[in-house]
């Protein structure tokens, strides 16, 4: 039997869906598993703020100083 009426349809059945479904599945799942660990990355970016926190008090601290202590030498000073 011969179609007259060729289109050039593709007929996808339900267990090409699943066998694809399944096979996307496990690529995820290959790739889930090649990505870096997030707790890792997530503690390591923690540690940098804590350190750029500290950082920056004690630079706050350090400004704090020399304001205390020039204000009143260049009181003097002009004086």
């Amino acid at each position: 039997m011969t179609d007259d009426h060729d289109t050039g349809a593709v007929r996808v059945s339900m267990r090409d869906i699943y066998a694809e479904v399944q096979r996307q599945g496990k690529l995820l799942e290959k790739i889930a598993n090649s990505l870096p660990d997030q707790e890792s990355k997530v503690e390591d970016h923690e540690i940098r703020i804590r350190k750029l926190e500290m950082r920056m008090w004690q630079a706050i601290g350090g400004f704090g100083f020399l304001a205390a202590v020039m204000s009143p030498m260049i009181a003097v000073m002009t004086a």
